[in-house]
């Protein structure tokens, strides 16, 4: 039995004048202090919460809602906009994705994946999602932009070693995603080997989560163990992704995380929602350990996302 530690809290770092409230560039001591203690987390567990970040609970509320609003349609509304496998953007049905592939899993699960703010979005039946979407993401973009300035002092790197190979967020060029998540009611019966999200590494360098308070969120911590990843109100959950431990040589932990089926009966009966904004280097950057080790193969962003598109999509 896989042990649960719900008491080993997944580091809290507050953004300070790096959050998006404030206009003036942070101070040298700021930047350290936060690219410090990210450096801490993402060496340790590979998920930390990021407090007084600056995003705000108006854009967050409105993303829920227009995403709740898309998700409550019928199926055969939300299947006109299935996910185009070239574009990488549309409705992604119960069972199109696995991502537990060594278990084969049922996993209980939808989503609308957006790579494109101009990209094929349900503006007929949800109008109010587009300009959600798109303030959401102008947020976002900032915000992650800080970030990784952060990341390149935490690793002793030129200021602009990240951001410059992030400059083609939500273009053609670059595989980043918005992804609107539901997790649907649990039905009296399901399959053996019903989860709501397998275990797995998510493919880029960051991921921004943003939970609701219906929790489920599973990090497995360097032991072995599985952590709780509580909903903590106004925080936004970061963790590594492959790409960034492999630029890193093992440095930062791309961890294990999944979502399992609540066994709290007014858990099982009510939906869950998240928004996940997955963050890529651009198509043709080409990742390769920086301490010039053999640990990983050379491969280019995109490359290394379509291989496990490949293996999770069932198209």
């Amino acid at each position: 039995m896989e042990g649960i530690t719900p008491g080993r809290r997944i580091p809290l770092v507050d953004l300070g004048q790096l959050g998006l409230m404030h206009d003036e560039e942070p101070s040298q001591e700021e930047w350290q202090r936060v690219a410090r203690q990210l450096h801490d987390a993402f060496t340790d567990i590979g998920f930390v919460y990021l407090t007084n970040h600056g995003v705000s609970d108006d854009q967050m509320d409105h993303l829920f809602k227009s995403s709740a609003t898309f998700f409550n349609l019928d199926e055969e509304t939300k299947i006109r906009y299935q996910r185009d496998p070239e574009k990488q953007q549309g409705y992604v049905a119960v069972d199109r994705e696995t991502l537990d592939t060594q278990k084969n899993s049922h996993e209980l699960r939808e989503a609308y994946d957006l790579r494109c703010i101009d990209g094929m979005i349900p503006d007929a039946e949800v109008p109010s999602l587009r300009p959600a979407v798109t303030s959401f993401l102008k947020s976002c973009t900032t915000l992650n932009n800080r970030l990784l300035i952060a990341l390149a002092h935490s690793l002793g790197l030129e200021r602009d070693f990240f951001t410059s190979t992030h400059n083609d967020l939500h273009s053609d060029n670059n595989m980043s995603c918005l992804r609107l998540l539901h997790y649907p009611p649990v039905p009296d019966t399901i399959p053996e080997n019903t989860i709501r999200c397998g275990a797995h590494t998510d493919y880029g360098t960051i991921t921004l989560l943003f939970q609701d308070n219906m929790g489920g969120l599973q990090v497995r911590e360097r032991g072995g163990s599985w952590v709780e990843a509580v909903p903590v109100p106004g925080t936004i959950l970061v963790n590594v992704g492959d790409l960034l431990q492999f630029w890193t040589a093992d440095k930062f932990l791309a961890t294990e995380h999944r979502v399992l089926i609540p066994t709290e009966e007014v858990r099982l009966k009510a939906s869950r929602h998240s928004i996940v904004f997955f963050i890529h280097p651009d198509n043709p950057v080409l990742i390769k350990p920086l301490d010039n080790s053999s640990s990983y193969q050379p491969i280019t962003a995109r490359d290394h996302v379509l291989k496990k598109f490949k293996h999770t999509y069932n198209y």
